[in-house]
């Protein structure tokens, strides 16, 4: 399911790429933040590049999960990276750090690839596969190129202690102005996903800004993203994406 609440309006649509109304024509640079789902959401706009073949690296200005395939580029060369998405028709690349995780290659070589027509999707800070956080003093990590900054939140954080769903605990309570064993609201949310110390950290007015309130899994939990929706929608954000299920069984082989 992806419903965007855009300028006031409700819509749906079949895809992310729309969704965050992106134009083929229009190269990207898209920085992917916030918890409760990034790679997910990166993996389901790589299905929908691979669809649309467009030119597209996934890849970290910090640290995230990689799968070692055939797919995956491990030290930085435009050479391998050409031939790779010449067959795969996408490629994840990072330097590995271990078995499952990898670090971003240089901000220069990004430029390289980014030079070379290829969009960027980035995740640009880390979550430990909690559902919410505000940023570590060191982030986000956004390159100073970056077209779109996505930030996601999981609603299965709502009405859960702080200490429990969120990651950044301190941050967080001192940006909400509340303990670690109190529990997390709807306008807690939209405080984060507002905040210039939080949500907002590090958007730069040329950068469109688009929140995804991820899982919403309940009829319960999607009550809930609409009314944040709208509440974030008068608050100037005027793009919020309600989502559930962006990754199907069939799809995660993308």
């Amino acid at each position: 399911m992806i419903k965007s609440f855009i300028d006031g309006k409700w819509q749906e649509t079949n895809n992310l790429f729309d969704a965050l109304q992106f134009n083929q024509r229009q190269q990207e640079v898209l920085s992917v933040v916030g918890a409760g789902g990034k790679t997910t959401v990166l993996r389901r706009l790589q299905m929908e590049c691979i669809k649309k073949q467009l030119p597209h690296v996934i890849s970290t200005t910090t640290h995230m999960q990689y799968e070692r395939n055939e797919r995956f580029l491990g030290h930085p060369s435009l050479r391998m990276l050409r031939e790779i998405f010449m067959h795969c028709h996408t490629v994840w690349m990072g330097e590995p750090v271990n078995e499952w995780k990898m670090k971003g290659f240089s901000s220069e070589f990004l430029r390289e690839v980014k030079n070379l027509g290829f969009w960027l999707l980035l995740e640009a800070d880390g979550a430990k596969h909690l559902p919410v956080k505000a940023p570590r003093s060191q982030e986000p990590v956004l390159l100073k190129e970056t077209t779109t900054v996505v930030n996601v939140y999981g609603m299965d954080g709502i009405g859960k202690k702080i200490q429990d769903i969120c990651f950044g605990t301190e941050q967080v309570c001192k940006i909400l102005g509340k303990t670690k064993e109190q529990i997390l609201e709807e306008k807690d949310l939209i405080l984060l996903a507002t905040s210039p110390l939080a949500g907002k950290k590090g958007v730069m007015d040329c950068m469109k800004y688009h929140v995804i309130l991820n899982k919403t899994d309940t009829e319960k939990e999607y009550e809930i993203a609409k009314t944040i929706a709208r509440d974030l929608g008068k608050q100037g954000i005027s793009y919020v994406h309600v989502t559930s299920q962006l990754m199907e069984k069939k799809e995660k082989k993308e």
